[in-house]
């Protein structure tokens, strides 16, 4: 996932407040992967499932609640 990409899926995360603001900065990093595995797991995905790597489905959903398009 690019900078931009990164960026634009954990404000996302932190608007759901998943993540903290400080940790948007555009690295998918540990505290990203984390957050972003419950959001998954609040979309009804468990174990491999939410692993906190973005998926289609996932991805999109969070695009939908959050005005990005997933390509």
């Amino acid at each position: 996932m690019s900078y931009t990409g990164a960026r634009v899926v954990e404000q996302a995360l932190g608007a759901e407040r998943l993540l903290d603001s400080r940790y948007a900065e555009g690295h998918f990093g540990s505290a990203t992967v984390t957050a972003y595995a419950k959001w998954q797991r609040r979309g009804g995905y468990t174990g491999a499932g939410a692993d906190g790597i973005p998926g289609r489905a996932t991805l999109a959903a969070l695009g939908n609640r959050h005005g990005f398009h997933v390509a």
